[in-house]
């Protein structure tokens, strides 16, 4: 969402359509207090004498949307639209809204049309290409990215956008540099420390991208994301305690929760399996054995999690059982003079 400033006092009382600055303080100190339901109430007063006012139906949209009330937003903000055509804040407002829904092509579309209006809207075009990435088009997304940093090159987050695409079309040295620019910019940005790290260990600088995730977590505690991505570092590096001491952190920050539907499965999913290697590496079985099976819940159908399980039992000292697991995971190997080789999955003999 843009700053409240620039959504209050983009279009300044310089038209007759909106109400005067004394009404437009009034409605930004209600929204700045986080009154969204005073500040509903002051919006459908205003626009009782200033129907069209783009400033108050933009801003109208934007607490109704504070609210949760997102059919009403997108009505708002289409009607601001609809009696101020050339107002590009509305746009951008109605395209994050979409994009907070799930349509992210249509968000593109409103991006767009913000940047047909006014060509030198950086934030328009960085929006664009956060969308083209969410859509995994990245050679898309860098169009627009190599412009928001060209219009706005104070931007950080703009750097960083340009960075994540540019590493992931494989552009590595380009993705440092503009990773460096955004912390540069912002020696705060955890999260550009932590993809900066991604980069520099899938270019095999291991010590370099260790000391971009340790920068992440002394910038945000709570970062289980970097333990995680610093305990692969170190298992790595060899220093095995330190991956134990991030995985476990990472758990202990974010662990798996089942009834949360936005849940990364994925990444929780390698989180307990590393989690699991490493407790089994220092013969802690029954530990190990926890994490496989909190990565089985995960990924039900994931076959190769029965070895990983096979190891832990066998080490607990339940042989049959353990060889059992593993050979639900990989077969037996059976070899038939007129059928030649073959692997037989999930029997027991």
């Amino acid at each position: 969402m843009f700053l409240v400033n620039y959504l209050f006092f983009a279009m300044r009382n310089s038209e007759t359509r909106n109400p005067p600055d004394s009404e437009l303080t009034e409605l930004s100190g209600l929204y700045d207090i986080q009154d969204y339901i005073g500040a509903e109430k002051l919006c459908r007063n205003l626009l009782t004498t200033y129907p069209d006012s783009a400033v108050v139906l933009n801003i109208f949209g934007v607490v109704l949307e504070a609210q949760g009330k997102s059919k009403e937003a997108q009505e708002a903000y289409e009607d601001t639209i609809r009696r101020n055509p050339d107002y590009t804040v509305a746009y951008n407002n109605l395209g994050f809204l979409l994009n907070s829904l799930g349509r992210l092509e249509e968000a593109i579309e409103k991006f767009k049309k913000a940047v047909e209006l006014d060509p030198g809207d950086g934030d328009a075009h960085n929006n664009i290409g956060v969308l083209f990435q969410n859509l995994n088009q990245h050679e898309q997304a860098l169009t627009h990215l190599v412009k928001a940093v060209a219009l706005d090159p104070n931007n950080p987050a703009a750097y960083f956008n340009y960075a994540n695409s540019l590493k992931a079309t494989g552009k590595n040295d380009e993705a440092l540099e503009k990773y460096n620019q955004a912390i540069k910019l912002h020696p705060s940005f955890s999260l550009a420390f932590n993809n900066r790290g991604n980069l520099l260990e899938s270019m095999e600088r291991f010590d370099e991208a260790k000391r971009s995730y340790s920068r992440a977590i002394e910038l945000d505690r709570g970062y289980s994301r970097a333990y995680s991505n610093r305990g692969i570092v170190e298992k790595k590096l060899g220093n095995y305690s330190g991956a134990l001491g991030d995985f476990v952190k990472a758990v202990e920050l974010d662990p798996w929760h089942p009834e949360n539907p936005t849940e990364d499965t994925n990444f929780k999913f390698r989180l307990y399996i590393n989690l699991g290697d490493i407790q089994l590496y220092f013969k802690k079985y029954d530990k190990a054995l926890e994490s496989y099976n909190r990565a089985a819940e995960i990924e039900p159908n994931n076959s190769d999690v029965a070895a990983f399980k096979g190891n832990a039992v066998m080490g607990l000292g339940d042989l049959s059982k353990g060889l059992q697991l593993r050979q639900e995971a990989f077969g037996f190997v059976s070899f038939d003079l007129s059928k030649g080789l073959s692997i037989i999955h999930g029997l027991s003999g």
